[in-house]
This record gives structure tokens, sequence and C-alpha cells, in this order.
């Protein structure tokens, strides 16, 4: 039974739409004939395809030499039955599973049909090249890979973190489990599957955002493009999704949705301010508690008003002027306007009046503040008793 006969068995009239590996480009092609049908996407570990296998190596024999390994350990291992071979291939491609996780690999690549029709599918797949079409994709979308390890610099994860900027407004999620094969009981199953119900849990309270008054949250890494130059591609790529992760778990304790990531930065909305600006300490906080961050900063800006909601994005004035407003702090520093300083007025946190400030874009100047957040009085103990 092919896709489009399974989607016409379903009752709901749009589903999600999953493809894992070798299925990623015909998860891709099913929604592009018709995206009607097709409600959210989502990729996990896309296969290099075409002009991008070229992208993996500087070396294309390399490439082929890996192929060529992989190969022969898959029939050795599983039509000629070589235990030490599929060991080899499995260590390769989980090197930290436990031994659970390898049996149930073992098994599930024990039961495809044909190992001659696996290595086919995989060369036509890998002799494809979708990069144009990805420009047309319009649902949200959501890329996911496996932990790569300091120091790893797979293919299959550039392409990843390549198909995230074409597609517009696609969100790409690194599990911290490094099986990228989707089998029973392997940690990423339940780490892909949590970022899944969030991501469309995500895009549907999205709509409500733009339905009354919200507060709106920037956070950028400070000099985000040097820090490859200081730190080093490795340490560097490490860091960023520390932090992003950091921003992102700090956004939830505090009841906001998370709008988009931007591989240095993230994007959020709030109902009340006072979660914002909680969510802003706590991400400073962060960082300052930590010595491997001590040469990293981040700057944010939080701004109010009623942002217009459309497909998986905020857009308006007000997340214009919080961009502006995280442009203009410094790393390390959290500004607001002067509506969300008002807004918060007797609830415990500290401000520093930073002056009229011009933001581009915009014909008045803007009062801004600084949040104090390394006074006592920005810690959430501390506005116990002071609301007013």
């Amino acid at each position: 039974m092919d896709l489009a006969a399974v989607v016409n068995e379903v009752a709901e009239p749009r589903v999600a739409l999953m493809g894992h590996y070798i299925g990623t480009p015909a998860a891709v092609i099913a929604m592009l004939n018709e995206p009607e049908r097709y409600t959210h996407l989502m990729l996990h570990l896309p296969i290099p395809m075409g002009g991008e296998r070229s992208g993996m190596s500087q070396h294309s024999e390399i490439n082929d030499l890996i192929d060529g390994t992989v190969e022969n350990l898959l029939r050795l291992g599983w039509q000629h039955h070589d235990e030490a071979a599929r060991r080899a291939l499995l260590t390769m491609i989980a090197p930290t599973a436990d031994e659970h996780t390898l049996r149930d690999l073992s098994q599930t690549m024990h039961h495809y049909p044909s190992m001659n029709r696996l290595f086919g599918l995989v060369r036509e797949m890998r002799d494809l090249d979708l990069r144009d079409q990805l420009r047309d994709v319009e649902i949200p979308t959501l890329i996911s890979i496996p932990y790569e390890g300091e120091g790893t610099e797979a293919g299959y994860s550039s392409t990843s973190r390549e198909w995230a900027r074409i597609i517009r407004g696609a969100r790409l999620v690194v599990a911290q489990d490094d099986t990228p094969v989707l089998v029973d009981g392997a940690p990423i199953i339940t780490q892909i599957a949590e970022a899944l119900e969030e991501f469309i849990g995500v895009e549907q309270s999205i709509e409500t955002a733009g339905q009354a008054t919200r507060t709106i949250l920037f956070t950028d890494i400070e000099g985000s493009t040097s820090l490859v130059d200081r730190l080093g591609d490795t340490r560097a790529r490490s860091i960023t999704r520390e932090i992003e992760q950091l921003t992102l778990s700090a956004i939830r304790e505090h009841d906001g949705v998370q709008v988009k990531t931007m591989g240095d930065g993230v994007l959020a909305w709030f109902g009340a301010a006072s979660a914002a600006v909680e969510t802003a300490v706590q991400v400073q906080h962060g960082l300052a508690n930590h010595e491997r961050y001590s040469d990293v900063f981040v700057r944010i800006g939080i701004s109010a008003g009623e942002p217009i909601a459309e497909s998986d994005d905020l857009y308006g004035t007000t997340v214009n002027q919080a961009a502006r407003i995280m442009s203009i702090a410094r790393g390390g520093e959290i500004l607001v306007s002067d509506l969300v300083r008002g807004l918060l007025q007797g609830r415990g946190f500290s401000f520093e009046d930073q002056g009229r400030h011009e933001l581009r874009g915009f014909r008045e100047s803007v009062q801004l503040f600084k949040v104090d957040w390394r006074a006592e009085a920005s810690t959430p103990a501390a506005t116990e008793g002071s609301e007013t």
C-alpha cells in the first residue's frame, strides 16, 4: 500500500507527515504533490543527495570508500550472518548504544526484505537533488538529527542543517542520543516524539498569539560569527546548541511559546510580561553560573504589544521592536521597552533607565530600561509579597 492510499484511509482530512533517512525525499515529494493533505512535515536525518554529497568531503573517493565499507558489512552481517560484521556496522551507526538498542537495530536490519533492494533504493535517493523543491515547502517543518558528539563532522548532519536553512521557517532539533535509526527502545524515540508533540502544539498555539497583548522575547549570542574563530568550530557549535537548549528550557518553564530558533538566537512570546523577564533572568543566571560559558554572552530584548500571527511565525511592530531592542543590548544584558517596565511595576524587578533610543524602522525614539538581573530583587523569591 503506497503513501497516498494510507493517507486516504485516515479519517482526518489533513495529517502530519514524517520521513526517516531514505524516506525523507519521498515525504517531501508527497507533501509537494498534495500540500492540502498535510499539516506538518517532520524529517529525521535527511539522506545526503545529489550535489549535497559532493560537499560532505573534499575527496569523493572517501565517500565511495565509506559507502563500500558499509555495503560490505551489511552483506556480511545480514546476508551471510557474520556476527562480527554486524557488530562492526552497528558500532559505526551508534557507538554509545546499549546492548538492548544494538539487538533491536540488528533485528530491524535482519527483517529488511532484500539487501539488494535496500542498496538500490539508497543509491536512487542519493542521485536525487531536491534543494530547489525544498524552497517550495510552505507547511511547518521540523528536522531532527542525532547527537554527533564532540569533534564529529557528519555529512548527514550537514545535509540536515542545509535543509533547515533552505526550508522557510524550518526548525532543527538535535537529540541527546547518537542512535540515528529509530528503533523501539532507543532513547532517541522518546526525544523525537516529545519534540514532534511540542512542535505541533507550538504551531497551534502560535495562532492565538495575535489575539491579545503579548510579550515578545528575542535572544542572540553576541558575536556568534566570531565565536568560531575564538573557540573553534566544534566547541562553538556545541556551545551554541547548549545555550539554545538552556533558553528553550527556560521558556517552557515559564509557559512561553517558542516561535522559532535562528541558530544563534530564539524568538518566543509570553502571556505575561513577568514570565518573559523571569525567563531572560534565568537564561543569564544559567550562563553566568557555568565557567564553560565565561567567554560567551547573550543579549536579550523584550517588548509588549499585539503581534500578528501568520502561519508558523509572528510579525508586526511588536516583534520588530523586540528585535531592535535586542540589537542595542550588549552581551549579558536584558533590555525592555517602557511598556514592559510599566507592566512590571511593583513586581520586584530592578530596572536601570537607559534613556531614549532611536530604533531602526521606527519614527519615534523609545525609552529603554535594563533589567538588573544580578540584583537580589530580580530573583523570583524576591517578588513574593511585592505585587500591588
